[in-house]
């Protein structure tokens, strides 16, 4: 049986806030069909696309959807003036996308047109697409946590949006050049990719990935160099049990230093978790369809076991959840912290702050290699009831396509750019180099505040479950175990309804 989604406002703000924090600017992502006149602009050739600075190439063999005089209305939710979209752009971020706006229009002979935003963007352009009159073509969700609200909205799964897969003979989304296919897996349901995700470009590629900063200063007071720690690094060593012993040499209560920050929103365990072969959650196999979901899995005897290791932590008095992990890790209040890579930009944005190390999440027992966790991109949609279906999906998989490809010499020198201008050594940016090859998209995000379930007469959701019993595992009054089997079945009925169609 369809069930209605309930959102948890509450939840909602908490995943805005910290897309808000990690940041998406319009250079990674892009653009929204009215009506126009019949005439079909005949599409250039692929050598005419590749002497431009600011379209991708096109496939020869795509057909162009496309007419002449249209206008595609192109939702961002950082517009506040659509007369001047590109306002909150770097200076050459802002011209690049000036130009590219311009021949992009020039070649199609069509008006992109960006939508302004309003305080309730998230509800607001679902409910009007519902409607039957959507107030924009493309729309830039904004982040992994409307993904599922907007899939399944009022209960009806892809009723709002355009099923992008289907179509393939005017748009490619599938070369991980331009497009991030392995998050494009999770925005893909019953067959049918329903949100596109390009690729970001330059040291951003990897600011959602997780990380463990350390503070050389503090950890050289305890006998450990950074030499040491990337030496454990690149020998395979860095493991649970030195990150554990680091962190219980380096705490100094006296001196309100923690040797861990756990990040926000938990972020630690974000990081844990798949560095010991364990996820929150996995795929699964309806019993009566065959077709895939996800469900939880955070009960595993891996996760338990991870859970065990973090509770430690927490026990022996070395983990601090205190103010934000870049502010307390700014102001020498903690030997490392485990977070977004992107928190680097905010640590050296201030004049003063301490020097620090970036090294991958440490392996667990029961893992071979590293691991590095993304759970945040920026997924874009094409809204159903638009004037030319095919032209928007079009639109979106050209103009909002990244400016680099991704192995491309362009993006590998914006890459190192990037990394030099937030790290402190060498040997991080050797780390970064790493992380893409040991990255994984995860899809619990795409699930943390939507669904809610009911358990024992509580309505909560998938996030309360790694944010809010913390201190009552760690007390010992409850543990993981237990309160993952008194919610389990409720969660993954409510997992289920929003996957699965009946």
């Amino acid at each position: 049986m369809k069930k209605r989604i309930k959102t948890l406002i509450c939840g909602i703000c908490l995943i805005c806030c910290l897309g808000m924090l990690a940041g998406c600017g319009e250079n990674n992502v892009s653009p929204a069909a009215t009506p126009g006149p019949t005439n079909t602009a005949a599409g250039a050739s692929p050598s005419e696309q590749a002497a431009s600075q600011y379209l991708r190439p096109r496939d020869e063999n795509l057909k162009n959807a496309i007419k002449e005089g249209e206008t595609y209305r192109y939702f961002v939710w950082t517009t506040n003036d659509p007369a001047n979209p590109f306002e909150l752009e770097a200076e050459g971020s802002r011209d690049f996308l000036i130009k590219r706006r311009s021949e992009y229009e020039s070649k199609y002979g069509i008006t992109i047109e960006y939508v302004q935003t309003a305080s309730d963007w998230a509800f607001s352009f679902a409910a009007a697409a519902y409607s039957g009159a959507p107030m924009a073509d493309i729309f830039n969700a904004g982040g992994p946590f409307n993904v599922i609200s907007h899939y399944n909205y009022e209960g009806n799964p892809g009723s709002i949006l355009e099923p992008l897969s289907q179509y393939s003979e005017y748009a490619d989304f599938n070369d991980s050049e331009w497009f991030d296919t392995q998050s494009q897996k999770i925005t893909t349901f019953n067959g049918q990719l329903y949100f596109a995700v390009p690729n970001i470009v330059g040291i951003d590629s990897v600011g959602f990935n997780q990380a463990v900063f350390f503070n050389k200063a503090l950890l050289a007071d305890k006998g450990y160099e950074d030499s040491d720690i990337y030496e454990m690094y690149r020998e395979g060593t860095w493991n649970w049990e030195k990150f554990k012993e680091i962190a219980v040499r380096c705490t100094d209560l006296d001196n309100g230093v923690y040797g861990i920050h756990s990040g926000e929103g938990n972020s630690l365990m974000w990081g844990l978790m798949p560095s010991n072969d364990s996820y929150i959650l996995s795929s699964a196999a309806d019993s009566e369809t065959g077709e895939s979901y996800y469900q939880f899995s955070g009960d595993s005897a891996n996760a338990l076991e991870t859970w065990d290791f973090f509770l430690e932590l927490g026990r022996q008095n070395v983990l601090t959840t205190e103010l934000l992990e870049d502010v307390a890790f700014r102001g020498g209040n903690v030997a490392m912290m485990s977070t977004y890579i992107n928190r680097a930009a905010k640590i050296t944005n201030y004049r003063q702050y301490p020097q620090f190390g970036i090294v991958p999440v440490p392996k667990g027992p029961k893992a071979d290699e590293y691991v590095s966790s993304c759970n945040w991109f920026v997924p874009l949609c094409v809204f159903k009831g638009t004037a030319n279906p095919a032209g928007s999906v079009q639109v979106l998989s050209e103009y909002c396509a990244p400016r680099y490809a991704k192995s491309s010499q362009e993006a590998q020198a914006d890459f190192e750019t990037g990394a030099m201008k937030i790290v402190c050594d060498t040997q991080s940016v050797e780390v970064l180099r790493s992380i893409p090859e040991i990255s994984i998209t995860e899809p619990y995000i795409l699930y943390w505040n939507t669904p809610t379930f009911v358990a024992d007469g509580t309505e909560s959701g998938l996030y309360s479950l790694y944010n809010l019993h913390n201190e009552a595992f760690i007390q010992g009054s409850t543990t993981p175990a237990v309160l993952f089997s008194s919610v389990k079945e409720a969660l993954n009925q409510a997992l289920k309804d929003v996957q699965i169609n009946d």
